[in-house]
């Protein structure tokens, strides 16, 4: 039920998504459905919730917590939650369009919920990762937005893609992620210009 209220929310977005359309992909009564949620706000609530709890629990399970090296703690992360979209196929779907979601009903909580993320500036990244090797130049501020943003980008290509494979995007994700240590790592550099 869970999986297929996600993958109604993911396809159809919020305002677009009815109880039928839900009922229909979990493949349950739309009863039953009310029997558990009042609304489609408390479901779609529920699932966001669900889903930051489970991506908490399986980054703490892959051992990023600790861990002082950046690219290191990026790639736990990585492989977990591709560990996570093979259990929950449409978990990362649901969380990039949940992500975007404007609707007024859900908008304000939704952004609360994302504000509680603290942004990482150049200070905060040499201060959590200084077994890191980054190259004294650079701008680490700039390199997490760069890094951030091609990510979010990735994932929105993907999700409009409906291509959301975990096995092939981890492959080319972790391409991303060498490329990144070849332009900012110390003694990377070099390597990325041959």
């Amino acid at each position: 039920m869970i999986n297929g209220a996600m993958k109604a929310f993911a396809i159809h977005g919020y305002g677009k998504a009815s109880m039928s359309d839900i009922a229909k992909e979990a493949g349950v009564s739309k009863a039953l459905l009310f029997h558990y949620f009042d609304t489609k706000k408390e479901l779609f609530l529920y699932l966001w919730n669900l889903t930051a709890e489970k991506t908490q629990e399986s980054l703490l399970l892959s051992g990023v917590v600790g861990d002082r090296d950046f690219f290191s703690v990026m790639e736990k992360g990585l492989r977990a939650k591709m560990d996570l979209a093979r259990t929950w196929p449409w978990m990362a779907l649901f969380s990039v369009k949940a992500w975007y979601e404007d609707d007024e009903e859900v908008y304000s909580e939704i952004t609360r919920s994302i504000d509680k993320f603290p942004t990482k500036d150049g200070k905060t990244l040499r201060l959590l990762y200084p077994e890191t090797n980054f190259r004294d130049d650079l701008d680490l501020g700039l390199m997490y937005q760069d890094m951030y943003y091609m990510s979010e980008g990735y994932l929105w290509h993907q999700m409009e893609r409906g291509d959301i494979d975990p096995d092939k995007m981890e492959k080319e994700y972790m391409a991303f992620l060498e490329l990144w240590k070849k332009a900012y790592l110390k003694g990377e550099k070099d390597e990325v210009c041959n």
